[in-house]
C-alpha cells in the first residue's frame, strides 16, 4: 500500500517519518466536500418537533451571548455552537428560568404553534434543504424572543435587532396544493431567504460576528446538530499503486512529494498502529499496537439516509428522554419508540451504516483507487490532534519512492533517516526509487536509486 505525502509533512515540522507516525484526518481537513456525506431528514410528532426548536434557542442565545465578548471582526463558527447543553446543565436558577421565558414567548405565538402544525403536516420527511428554510423562516422570531427576554433582564443594551413579521396564511397553503408545488415553493422560498441574507450582510458588512448571527446561524446550526447521531470519525488514505501522475500531481505535491510503500498482505491488507486505547486515573493515557485494516473505497453515486430524531445515538438516554422525546406534560414522543421496544435491533439498524460511508466516493473519484484506515471516535479519545498520530513499526515501511521533482536536499535527509533507523533496528535493506516517464510504455515507472545494504558494511 502507498501513502502520498509532502516532503513538509515527512521531514519538516511534522518529521513524520522520524516519528514514523501516520495522521488520521478529519473529514473537514479532505479535499472533497462530500466526504462522509449521509443524507439527513426530520420525521416526528409535535414533541421532537417543539423540542428541536427549543434545542435552537437555546444554542442561538449561547451564540447570541458569545458574540456580546467578540470583537466585531470575529465571527462564529459551527463548533461554538453547543449541541450537547441542556436546560438542565445551565449554571444558575436564574439562567435557567430566562431560557425557559425566551420558551414560553416563542411558543406562545400563534404563528409558530400553527407553523408546527404546517411542518408536521402529511406526517412528511422534512431533508435539510427544506429544513434550513423552516429554521431560517422562524430564526428571526427566535432572535425576537431571546431578545425582548433579555431586555426584561437588563442584557439587551449592546445590541441591535428587527421584528420580522411573516403573513399567517403562508401556512394555510401546504393544504392547497401538492407536493410538486410544494417543493417548487419551498425552493423559490429558499432563493428568497438567499436574497435576504445579501441585504443583511450589507447592513452588517463591518460585524462579522452579526453576520454571523443573522444570516449564518441557521445554516451552521443544522451542520453542527449532525453530531449528536455518530461519533467523529477520521481517516489515512493510501492508494494500491504509484504510478498514477495526476496523483502525484495532486497528493505528491505536483511531483515534489514523497510517496511510502507499506508491506501488507494483499489479500487483507492491514496495518499494526500504536494508538490511544484507553485511560487509566492513575498513568494516564494507555497506548498500545492495534491492528487496522485498509479497507477499499466504493465509488458510488449513493449516500445513506438518517433519520434525524431516531439516531441520536450520541447523547445519554437519560438526555435523550428529557431533552428530546418528552414534553412539558411528560407524554413521550413516538420517535421514543425503538429505546424500549427495538432494542439490538435499533442498535444493528444504527451501526449498519457507520463507517461505511466514510468508505464511499462519488465515482468521479475512482482513478485514486483508494484505501482507508479508519479511526471510530467512540469514546471521543481522538478529538486532539496529537491522538491521531499513529506510530507504526519501522519495518511495515517497506521502500520510498521520489517524486519526479523531490529537491535533493529532501532525498539526503530522508535517506540518512532511514539509515539511522536500519542501523537501531538492525535493518539489513531498505531500498530508495524515484519516478520517471518511460518513452518505451508512455507511462510513469520507478527505478531505484539508492539502496541501504548492511551486509556490505
Amino acid at each position: 500500500m502507498y501513502r502520498f505525502r509532502s516532503v513538509e509533512n515527512l521531514i519538516g515540522d511534522y518529521q513524520e517519518l522520524e516519528k514514523q507516525q501516520i495522521y488520521c484526518a478529519s473529514l473537514d481537513e479532505l479535499n472533497d466536500p462530500l466526504e462522509g456525506k449521509m443524507i439527513y431528514f426530520w420525521h416526528g410528532d409535535r414533541i421532537v418537533m417543539e423540542n428541536l426548536f427549543k434545542h435552537y434557542l437555546l444554542c442561538l442565545d449561547h451564540v447570541v451571548f458569545l458574540a456580546k465578548l467578540l470583537k466585531d471582526d470575529q465571527g462564529i463558527s459551527k463548533d461554538d455552537i453547543p449541541v450537547y447543553l441542556s436546560v438542565d446543565k445551565l449554571p444558575t436558577p436564574k439562567y435557567k428560568q430566562r431560557i425557559h421565558q425566551i420558551y414560553n414567548q416563542f411558543f406562545s405565538d400563534e404563528f409558530i404553534q400553527g407553523y408546527i402544525d404546517f411542518m408536521l403536516q402529511d406526517n412528511a420527511k422534512i431533508y435539510e434543504e427544506e429544513m434550513h428554510v423552516h429554521l431560517k423562516l422562524l430564526h428571526m422570531r427566535a432572535i425576537d424572543a431571546i431578545f425582548n427576554v433579555n431586555a426584561q433582564y437588563g442584557l439587551m443594551q449592546d445590541y441591535k435587532y428587527e421584528k420580522v413579521s411573516i403573513n399567517s396564511e403562508f401556512i394555510k397553503l401546504k393544504e392547497k396544493i401538492n407536493t410538486k408545488t410544494y417543493n417548487k415553493m419551498m425552493s423559490v422560498i429558499n432563493d428568497v431567504l438567499k436574497q435576504m441574507d445579501s441585504t443583511y450582510l450589507l447592513k452588517f458588512k463591518d460585524s462579522i460576528k452579526y453576520q454571523s448571527i443573522y444570516i449564518e446561524f441557521s445554516y451552521m446550526y443544522i451542520e453542527a446538530i449532525k453530531k449528536l447521531t455518530y461519533p467523529n470519525v477520521y481517516v489515512a488514505c493510501f492508494m494500491d499503486n504509484c504510478l498514477n501522475s495526476s496523483i502525484w500531481g495532486t497528493y505528491g505535491n505536483n511531483h515534489t512529494g514523497v510517496c511510502l510503500k507499506f508491506k501488507v498482505d494483499n489479500l487483507e491488507p492491514q496495518l499494526d498502529l500504536k494508538c490511544k486505547t484507553a485511560w487509566d486515573s492513575s498513568v494516564g493515557d494507555i497506548y498500545e499496537y492495534e491492528r487496522f485494516n485498509l479497507q477499499p473505497i466504493e465509488y458510488v453515486a449513493e449516500f445513506e439516509e438518517v433519520d434525524f430524531f431516531r439516531k441520536l445515538g450520541i447523547l445519554s438516554m437519560k438526555q435523550l428522554k428529557e431533552q428530546w422525546y418528552t414534553n412539558d406534560n411528560g407524554e413521550l414522543s413516538i420517535c421514543s419508540n425503538h429505546l424500549f421496544t427495538e432494542g439490538e435491533t435499533w442498535r444493528e439498524d444504527y451501526w449498519s451504516i457507520y463507517p461505511k460511508v466514510y468508505l464511499r466516493k462519488l465515482p468521479d473519484w475512482a482513478h485514486e483507487r483508494e484505501y482507508r484506515i479508519v479511526l471510530l471516535s467512540n469514546l471521543g479519545f481522538y478529538k486532539d490532534t496529537k491522538d491521531r498520530l499513529l506510530e507504526y513499526k519501522f519495518e511495515d515501511l517497506e521502500e520510498i519512492i521520489f517524486g519526479m521533482k523531490t529537491s535533493r536536499e529532501a532525498r539526503i535527509k530522508i535517506i540518512e533517516i532511514v539509515e539511522k533507523k536500519c542501523k537501531e533496528s538492525k535493518r539489513e535493506k531498505f531500498d530508495f526509487y524515484e519516478m520517471m516517464y518511460s518513452s518505451e510504455n508512455n507511462q510513469l515507472c520507478k527505478r531505484l536509486v539508492y539502496s541501504i545494504n548492511n551486509k556490505l558494511l
